[in-house]
């Protein structure tokens, strides 16, 4: 049993030798770090200075603690608020992603699929320590690029704190309980909101009256101290050390003094941060490695494309450019430490195989290698990315980038416009809500009928039997709420794109800028309504081939019997409206009710034959005439967002409109009038 000293010794000069060979092939550090690890771990007993596991754990769980700590100090409060909203998205998006792409490959190897469960959950969460480790070593800490990257990567370690809360109860239940992931993400709301506030009026009165003292070992004393603290007062309420330490980082932060704190904290970062480096080396079996590395790489190569591609996309959405989005990818395309966590968990709970964890750590060391190498030449790749992109999707990312930028300073807009938006965002999350309970339903339905004899028994083994039986069927009562999400999502695209115009556009080219973010908007909500869907069906989902097959029946029905499901739709929601609204005897006798008064939105199509096809829109006077507002012209797939008095309409034509019940029933009269009838 070797003493505490020589264990620190070994590992410590250890790391500095390999360290000092890294700097010289030009290669990240923390990787060194790990490769001394391996040497001089229980995985290689053919050198005799071996250092003890257990010996060096808690070491390296403080360097996590003082890593993320120093990240608070640089990204106070006000950065995480600015990128707070696209960051949150993004990592919601890629945790999503990964998820559903983990269950499935677990599936592919023929894994269990409670296997595949906590293999996407490790999948999901990035490495902060070698994240923030790498941008330090680049000298990237505050280019747009790095900030965006560590809120994400903020971000994904608080979802990650509700993910093992979830996973917890899919291990005892078996079952995927919502209402449990609702109140652990309640939870960790309403602690790290009280932590904040409290910490707001204590912590930087407190650092500034230290730092007034002018001692420097007084300061770095009290810093630790507040460090420390922060991470017990999380570990006590059952949430990540590492994330307390960084709201410590944060508050301390606040107190203005970090051009005193981060010079005495550096080495005490930097130290404990290569102990963490080394310990996960340490976990590295050669011999395990070597047993399972067909499934370290395929899970390897696609970890890396996967969280690359939806952090890319997600940057993209949040208002970057491509080139940031490129770089924010790549950066955050390795796992880590919170893999080793999530496997802990399974293991513990005995529900997943033990190959699982050394698979885990293969992986995120491959991760982490390739992450680096990449992150070399990230600049070059994203402008590879950005030359080979077609002009016009170019074009689109960038008006886009621009509307977002202006939108939060944008114009006054009227109270009813936005009273109109707020309510189909709602109606889009209801029908989702909805569309995931029948998916939930129908996936509970399955598992009582495995196991028993029937028809569905004889299906062939390639159809996915009852599971494709009960999909489907939820697939086809989902079909008109689904066609009323895409409804509503044209609709909020064109009322966003009026919302704002992107500075430095030409008045003549506002039209076509409002029709490709109106574009945007509604091919970005669709696609991830989809994923919304599928992710969420990933029990009960049939083998590839069928999907995709059954996949076109879905959308040849719904091509042919749209209207039907808009009617569908649309009277449900009638009957919804009748129920909930004020009888007409009870309302003011010289006042419409208020259900009348309320603005709506409504999509009327020109008919054939009608009147209106072919006159100018300024020419039906429809405004004056009907009272409703034209909000935007759909014109075979193209959006023609704010249409002026000179757009000629055609038959066919979708026009959105906005008013109340009475306004907008002129307003489709008027429109699908005949053209020898009154207008």
């Amino acid at each position: 049993m070797h003493t505490l000293l020589y264990n620190l010794a070994l590992v410590m000069v250890t790391a500095g030798c390999v360290s000092v060979l890294f700097h010289r092939i030009g290669l990240p550090v923390a990787l060194g770090y790990i490769l001394a690890g391996v040497l001089i771990g229980p995985g290689t007993p053919q050198i005799p200075l071996t250092v003890e596991q257990e010996a060096i754990e808690g070491l390296s769980e403080l360097g996590i603690v003082f890593l993320l700590f120093c990240v608070g100090l640089e990204f106070n409060l006000r950065r995480l608020a600015r990128v707070g909203i696209g960051a949150g998205l993004t990592a919601a998006l890629e945790i999503g992603l990964m998820l559903w792409l983990g269950y499935h490959v677990a599936r592919f190897f023929g894994w269990s699929a409670m296997d595949g469960i906590f293999l996407g959950a490790m999948l999901s969460i990035n490495s902060s320590m070698f994240l923030v480790k790498i941008l330090a070593d680049r000298g990237e800490e505050r280019t747009a690029h790095a900030q965006f990257s560590t809120g994400v990567a903020i971000f994904e370690d608080i979802l990650g704190a509700v993910m093992l809360g979830v996973l917890s109860g899919i291990a005892v239940s078996r079952a995927v309980t919502f209402g449990g992931a609702a109140l652990a993400l309640g939870e960790l709301t309403a602690l790290l909101a009280a932590g904040l506030l409290a910490g707001l009026f204590v912590v930087p009165p407190l650092v500034r009256r230290f730092s007034r003292r002018r001692s420097p070992e007084l300061l770095l004393t009290a810093t630790l101290g507040i460090c420390c603290a922060g991470a017990l007062l999380a570990e006590q309420a059952g949430l990540s050390t590492a994330l307390g330490a960084f709201v410590a980082g944060t508050l301390v932060a606040e107190a203005r003094e970090n051009h005193r704190i981060m010079p005495l904290m550096s080495p005490v970062r930097d130290m404990f941060s290569a102990i963490f480096f080394v310990s996960v080396g340490m976990l590295i079996r050669p011999e395990e490695l070597l047993a399972h590395w067909q499934a370290a790489l395929v899970i390897a190569l696609v970890t890396l494309v996967g969280r690359a591609a939806a952090i890319f996309i997600g940057t993209l959405l949040s208002g970057h450019s491509p080139r940031t989005a490129v770089r924010v990818g790549i950066n955050m395309a390795q796992i880590g430490e919170f893999s080793f966590i999530i496997a802990t968990l399974g293991l513990q709970l005995q529900v997943i195989d033990a190959f699982l964890y050394p698979v885990a750590v293969a992986v995120s060391a491959l991760t982490m290698f390739a992450s680096s190498l990449l992150m070399r030449g990230a600049e070059g790749i994203s402008d590879r990315v950005q030359r080979a992109a077609p002009r016009p999707l170019l074009a689109a990312v960038m008006a886009y980038s621009q509307w977002l930028g202006s939108l939060g300073t944008a114009s006054q807009v009227p109270a009813a416009v936005r009273q109109v938006l707020r309510r189909s965002l709602l109606q889009i999350f209801i029908n989702l809500l909805v569309g995931a309970g029948i998916f939930i339903g129908a996936a509970g339905l399955a598992g009582r009928f495995h196991g028993r004899a029937g028809w569905w028994t004889a299906l062939p083994p390639w159809t996915g039997g009852i599971n494709t039986v009960f999909w489907f069927g939820a697939l086809l009562v989902v079909l008109p709420f689904w066609v009323a999400v895409v409804r509503k999502l044209r609709a909020v695209g064109m009322i966003l794109a009026e919302m704002a115009v992107p500075s430095g556009v030409a008045q003549g080219q506002v039209p076509s800028s409002r029709s490709i973010v109106s574009s945007v908007v509604l091919a970005s909500g669709t696609v991830i309504s989809i994923f919304w869907l599928l992710m969420l069906s990933a029990l009960i989902l049939p083998p590839w081939p069928m999907l995709a097959f059954l996949a076109g029946v879905a959308g040849l029905v719904t091509f042919f019997l749209r209207g039907a499901f808009i009617r569908i739709y649309a009277r449900g929601q009638l009957m919804l409206r009748e129920m909930f609204a004020e009888p007409l005897e009870e309302a003011h006798r010289h006042e419409m009710p208020t259900l009348l008064r309320r603005a709506h939105l409504e999509t009327v199509e020109v008919p054939a034959g009608a009147r209106a096809a072919g006159m100018l829109l300024g020419e039906t006077n429809l405004r004056a005439r009907t009272g409703a507002n034209v909000i935007g012209v759909d014109r075979a797939g193209a959006s023609i967002v704010s249409p002026g008095a000179d757009l000629r309409l055609e038959a066919g034509d979708r026009v959105l409109l906005m008013g109340n019940e009475a306004q907008l029933a002129a307003a489709r009269d008027l429109l699908s009038a005949a053209e020898d009838g009154e207008a």
